[in-house]
């Protein structure tokens, strides 16, 4: 009898319309807990619908009125209405709520006045609906919190401490008020100021002097939008912001508040329909959210008032939450045109204090909404102000999304592609990017060695050849090509090293710095690193300085200076175009990042191109790191924007541009799902080719998964904000390990990798009485790896920090875990930014490592996810089995006398029936099979034996898991059956028992040597992860068979299929479904493996595994009562009554040694089922 099906409740008509594709079945406990939850969600529907709450909110500064809610005095404690300190709101959860368009209040005066006011507002029908799911008290805060705001609506004129909840996870960009909204502002005086455009930042935001900038003609490319140098004077404000506060009640409203959000911290939410409709990506007018909000906006104008001690000046090192943001017009004047100013009103949610910035000039078009998280670079005045504008400070706009130097100088030239970059991880390979990468390798060598010659580099040469020689695979060349390419090369690389080396040899200048600094010396006197990582969560940039170099420059009138500049070698030439300007961008990104990291003012940087021979010296000006963080900010929401709201930004409209996009494909494909067919911008034909084939259901999916995928990234991003927050914040449960140490035990601090030349560092716990260091015979004790185990495991990518000075020092792979110490591999030593790195010296440090969520499975899932709709065959063929569902086919004239592997299959003794059914359904299956595996019933030796079956044919096979465990124990299998195979693989992931089957152990030597041992082996084994290897980019396989399938989310099961023409997914989706983190995405569908999906769609697919020999009758049944409805037997007599025998029982469970229990149980020996 098959399992019961579940009838398809939804706990809403709303939420069920969201989901395109139906849920998988589910029978059992779990079943009886999901109807349990549905119907306590229905319970509270009926209850929450009975309940009208007013929507007018009341003012947080008067006393709640006894009248309106007893309950609250009747459960607050008095001390609940005492004054927060910094202190005590340091000791709060650092939390905060979600935001939506509904929570947002726009404040404006009637025509003719001068402010337009966007601000957080946290009384609506989002605490309300909080409430059902909370306690009477919980409701009586909320109810209170509305009555306590009714004068900030109504008459107040100076604006007050709003509240703070749980972490921003739904972030929007609110849209900016058109000009004739803006008006100028009445309560400000004026006075006029010289503004200089020829300044240099010191990187705390100070202006110094600096004569000119590197680019041709000292114009500044890098201003988004134009800069407003132009207008000689602005505005001078004398707010007062000093003046304390009237409202007595203000920090007692805001303590109530916190209080409730912190308990409600998973409750509030945005509505599904804000993020799934996409008729709503667009929000609607300003006048319009304000008229349908259930407030009463205030129309009087309000100063900026900041809450903070008068005796504070000090440098900003936090991240702020923006309350408010407020858009003005300078009062009209006679000697001045009225020009537009943001303020912002801005939270310190460690110290609950206030702040207020004002933005001018440029930084006044920055599009800033409430609820933004943002970095201030520059001091507060006593008063708690900050001024940004074209000569003084910065403003950093998500902070926490660190975007590298190369997306953002390569997004002046097309936004989208760099989002596009950013989202998805391409498998292509390019012959000039991979010769691009071997000089680069050439010229660090060259730079490092102490006494480098052409004959030196040309023996590196051979080095770098052998060290890539699965990209070169991947590219489809052969290495005398690429070798001749790069000896070309090499004198360039050569003079130019020996002319940077010598400076005392030389009298003329060798680098040109501008029209305004002129020529000058320069020389290279130390290199001190190469490939530097350098993050900089302060201005949420991140980068990989190919050079990091001590010189000595000197001008013809000044005395030798030392500087630390970094290096960017092109393999290309210098021109006058766009991409010069984007080299000139990444070289004053690079500054930014390494004054950061060596805590010194760089202000200029060398850009080598090699194929022209010529130098070029960047000199950072303060406009072009104005244009380039502005630009960056801008980046960072594109980036937010696509991830909260499918949004990328708008199509180029370049047919000449576009056409060599390498996300031509990509790039049109989002554009007909997300705009519904909208006409090509201009492309013509080149964008209906590429789209022509996709109908609106095919839309729909993309849309619907490519939603999925981002739910449960922004879970992830929140982990990658942690491990950039300050070091007193984070926690283990941020995914890290903190306060180890390297072990000192073996004298050096490493150990070398012969195998893929890499350091390994041994790290230990810091203090040796620390509990997470255990002995063996204590199982009680804690366990280093115990407490590591959901979140770092062997094989992952992870990035190791320097405890006391809050460096990230460089990324690594661990290579053992154990109980007591964790082993990592780096690329190369290990260096401590500004200060020597000897072997005592890192010793000394203490350190701490993070999951490097960077590198993660969701650019690769998206990019399987839009793989799916190309134009073409293979796709096609997928799309019809997956998207539209059509039925799987089925060879069923094969004749057993005629197909020697079927014959095989008949033959072998060790299989059952049911196994036997099951291979044949994979030998005769033209599209796709599913194989039921449920547990005990041999389903990993029915694998071995499809495949064996498989290759009598001479059928190609990639095998392929989610995990390394699944793919590694099939393949030991294959191994004692004499099979060949190739493990694709990191080294540090792969089982030892099939490390030898790795191509990096096997004797390959060469681009051939790899083609003709992946022709020798018909079987090549991989994760679903792992799919984008260099060596299988030009592989096709005639079958790829999944094992775990029901655990794999479909978008990650996506990758391996496109690798071959049919496909085997073995699985049992009634066991542990795909592990999906948030419960929005599982809500929705991301919890729905393909498994399960082609299961349900199509049954008949299936050849089920039932007889099983792992458990006896007594346990079987209750598995048959609970889920597979007595589909599953017992594979012999023996399994059916096998019991476990015991005598002379010896183990650490007291009750097993309890007398009274015995006395109740049969004579011994005891017996227990199995």
């Amino acid at each position: 009898m098959p399992p019961r099906k579940k009838p398809n409740i939804s706990s809403s008509s709303t939420s069920s319309s969201k989901k395109p594709n139906p849920q998988p079945s589910k029978y059992g406990i779990q079943h009886f807990f999901d109807r349990q939850t549905i119907h306590n969600s229905q319970k509270q529907q009926t209850n929450n619908a009975t309940s009208q709450v007013s929507s007018v909110p009341l003012s947080p500064l008067e006393k709640p009125n006894s009248s309106e809610a007893p309950s609250l005095q009747n459960t607050i404690p008095d001390n609940s209405l005492s004054e927060v300190s910094p202190e005590m709101s340091k000791s709060m959860s650092l939390k905060r709520f979600k935001f939506s368009p509904g929570m947002f209040i726009k404040q404006s005066q009637d025509d003719g006045v001068n402010e337009v006011t966007w601000k957080i507002s946290p009384v609506n029908e989002r605490l309300q609906a909080v409430s059902k799911h909370m306690p009477k008290l919980i409701k009586a805060l909320a109810d209170s919190s509305r009555t306590n705001m009714s004068s900030i609506c109504s008459s107040s004129e100076e604006k007050t401490s709003l509240d703070k909840g749980d972490k921003v996870e739904e972030l929007l960009v609110s849209p900016t008020p058109n000009a004739s909204a803006k008006a100028p502002l009445s309560k400000s005086k004026l006075r006029l100021k010289k503004l200089n455009s020829d300044r240099v930042v010191d990187f705390n935001g100070n202006p110094t002097t600096l004569s000119n900038s590197g680019m041709a003609g000292g114009r500044n490319p890098f201003r988004t939008p134009p800069s407003l140098s132009c207008r000689l004077d602005k505005l001078a404000k004398d707010v007062d912001h000093n003046k304390p506060s009237e409202q007595p009640f203000l920090r007692q409203h805001k303590k109530a508040l916190l209080e409730l959000l912190d308990q409600v911290e998973d409750a509030i939410g945005v509505d599904s329909d804000t993020i799934c409709d996409k008729a709503t990506h667009s929000f609607k007018s300003q006048v319009g959210i304000a008229n349908d909000l259930p407030v009463r906006v205030n129309h009087t104008v309000e100063r900026t008032k900041s809450h903070i001690p008068k005796d504070i000046g000090v440098f900003s090192n936090y991240n702020y939450l923006v309350l408010e943001v407020s858009e003005k017009l300078q009062p009209a004047d006679s000697s001045a045109a009225k020009c537009p100013y943001k303020v912002l009103r801005l939270l310190n949610e460690q110290t609950g204090e206030e702040r207020a910035v004002n933005l001018w000039d440029e930084w006044s078009y920055s599009v800033i909404s409430p609820g933004d998280t943002v970095n201030v670079i520059g001091q507060f005045d006593e008063g708690g102000n900050c001024d940004i504008d074209h000569d003084n400070n910065f403003l950093i706009v998500h902070p926490d999304i660190l975007v590298s130097g190369t997306r953002v100088a390569g997004s002046f030239s097309c936004p989208r592609r760099a989002v596009l970059d950013e989202r998805l991880k391409s498998n292509e390979y390019s012959i000039a990017a991979l010769c691009g990468t071997l000089l680069h390798q050439i010229f660090q060598a060259g730079l490092t060695s102490n006494n480098p010659t052409i004959n030196f580099l040309e023996c590196y040469t051979e080095v770098v050849l052998q060290k890539n020689i699965e990209s070169l695979f991947a590219c489809g060349v052969n290495e005398k090509d690429v070798h001749k390419t790069l000896i070309d090369g090499i004198p360039k690389i050569y003079n130019w090293i020996m002319l940077f080396r010598n400076m005392e040899e030389r009298e003329d200048p060798n680098v040109d710095f501008g029209c305004v600094n002129g020529m000058k010396k320069v020389g290279i006197s130390e290199v001190i690193d190469i490939e530097e990582m350098a993050w900089a969560p302060k201005y949420g940039l991140k980068g990989i300085v190919d050079a990091s170099v001590r010189v000595m420059v000197q001008s013809r009138k000044d005395k030798p200076e030392e500087k630390i500049m970094p290096v960017e070698f092109k393999t290309g030439k210098s021109t006058n175009s766009q991409s010069s300007v984007e080299h000139n961008a990444q070289v004053i990104l690079y500054t930014l990042l390494m004054s950061e990291r060596y805590q010194k003012t760089i202000d200029s940087g060398l850009l080598y191109y090699l194929q022209t021979d010529h130098t070029q010296g960047i000199m950072v000006q303060r406009s072009d790191l104005v244009g380039l963080i502005i630009r960056r900010n801008e980046l960072a929401s594109d980036i937010l924007k696509a991830l909260l709201l499918q949004q990328l930004p708008p199509v180029l409209q370049s047919p000449s541009m576009c056409r060599g996009c390498r996300h031509l494909n990509v790039c049109s494909i989002f554009h007909k799902a997300h705009s519904g067919g909208v006409e090509s911008k201009g492309l013509g034909d080149v964008f209906d080719s590429h789209t022509s084939h996709l109908t609106s259901s095919h839309s729909k999916f993309l849309c619907h998964w490519d939603h999925l995928i981002d739910l449960e990234a922004k879970g992830i991003e929140y982990l990658k904000k942690e491990v950039w927050r300050s070091y007193n914040l984070r926690t283990r449960n941020a995914g890290g390990l903190s306060s180890i140490v390297i072990d000192a035990s073996q004298g050096i601090p490493y150990s070398k990798s012969h195998e893929d030349n890499r350091f390994v560092y041994r790290f230990v716990p810091q203090d040796s009485s620390c509990p997470a260091i255990i002995s063996d015979g204590d199982p009680s004790s804690a366990s280093l790896k115990t407490d590591l185990d959901l979140t770092l495991r062997s094989g992952d990518h992870v990035i190791l920090s320097n405890e006391s000075s809050h460096q990230t020092i460089a990324r690594g792979v661990i290579s053992d875990i154990s109980q007591n110490h964790i082993s990592v591999s780096f690329s190369k030593l290990l260096r401590i930014p500004g200060m020597s790195s000897t072997a005592h010296d890192l010793l000394q440090q203490v350190w701490r490592i993070d999951k490097d969520e960077a590198v993660t499975s969701f650019a690769i899932m998206r990019f399987n996810l839009v793989q799916l709709f190309l134009q073409n065959d293979q796709s096609a063929h997928l799309r019809r089995m997956i998207v539209d569902l059509e039925a799987p086919r089925f060879d069923s004239g094969s004749i057993v006398s005629q197909d020697p592997a079927i014959s095989y299959v008949w033959s072998e003794k060790s299989l059952n029936d049911d196994q036997r059914r099951a291979i044949l359904k994979i030998l005769t299956a033209k599209d796709y099979a599913l194989i039921l595996g449920m547990p005990g019933t041999g389903k990993t030796s029915t694998m071995v034996h499809a495949v064996k079956a498989l290759l009598i044919r001479g059928t190609s096979i990639l095998l392929t898991a989610y995990t390394n465990s699944a793919v590694d124990n099939l393949l030991i299998k294959l191994k004692a059956q004499g099979i060949d195979f190739v493990r694709v693989g990191r080294h540090e992931a792969v089982n030892e028992e099939v490390r030898g089957h790795c191509l990096s152990e096997t004797n390959v030597q060469s681009v051939e040597d790899i083609k003709i041992r992946l022709e020798q082996a018909k079987v090549v084994a991989v994760t679903c992860l792992g799919i984008s290897s260099p060596l299988l980019a030009n592989k096709r396989f005639d079958v790829c068979i999944m094992d775990e399938a029901g655990q794999t989310t479909l978008p990650v099961s996506l990758g391996p299929l496109r690798f071959a023409s049919t496909f085997v997914l073995v699985g049992d989706h009634y066991q542990l479904p795909p592990l999906v983190q948030s419960t929005e995405a599982r809500e929705n569908g991301m919890g729905m493996s393909l498994f399960c999906r082609l299961s349900e769609a199509h049954p008949q697919a299936i050849s089920a595994l039932q007889s099983q020999y792992r458990m006896c009758q007594g346990i079987m049944e209750l598995s048959n009562a609970l889920i597979y409805g007595d589909r599953l037997r017992c594979g012999s007599i023996e399994i059916a009554n096998a019991k476990l025998e015991f005598s002379g029982l010896n183990c650490c469970f007291p009750w097993l040694e309890d007398k009274d229990y015995k006395k109740k149980t049969d004579s011994t020996p005891q017996s227990y089922d199995q």
